[in-house]
């Protein structure tokens, strides 16, 4: 009877800590809202054809309304699958924005659909990607980001991130 107190005891101290450990963010916590803007973009390189063709962009970057030195979007968007539902293609990201500092990024991953002969998700539509971590200022960044493309006006990306402790 007492070794199964003691182990009951373990069991529920080592789940309040695990649960602790792996708490959702409450509602008292407020997300980073970061604003990024980049004019209208075409890949800098195009390689291959169907499966695994890849886009590598570099694109400067302005963050909550001020442009400055070595603030930029690099990356590339890599071919899935070319044959999805109304024509589209399932593309991966890898994309990076540096903030100023190389020190300073947010690292952006996700798939999302896109018109096939495009370079980018066509003008006029949205697409929400996961923020897969970050460093410096954005240390443990997790969250998601809102990615629009306003055609010739150029591109919104509204960043919505709990950063780490």
């Amino acid at each position: 009877m007492k070794i199964t107190r003691v182990i009951l005891a373990t069991v529920l101290s080592l789940g309040l800590v695990t649960a602790a450990a792996v708490a959702p963010v409450t509602a008292a916590e407020k997300p980073t809202t970061v604003r990024v803007y980049h004019q209208a973009v075409s890949p800098i390189a195009v390689s291959g054809t169907g499966i695994g063709t890849v886009r590598t962009f570099f694109i400067p970057i302005s963050v909550d309304g001020k442009s400055a030195d070595n603030q930029y979007l690099t990356g590339t968007l890599t071919t899935l699958d070319p044959a999805m539902p109304n024509g589209q293609e399932l593309r991966s990201s890898n994309l990076t924005y540096v903030f100023g500092a190389e020190k300073d990024q947010m690292v952006v991953g996700g798939v999302s659909l896109y018109p096939p002969a495009g370079a980018t998700i066509a003008a006029g539509q949205s697409t929400v990607r996961p923020v897969i971590g970050g460093s410096g200022k954005y240390s443990g960044a997790r969250g998601q980001v809102v990615s629009t493309n306003m055609g010739a006006n150029g591109w919104t990306h509204i960043f919505k991130v709990w950063l780490g402790k």
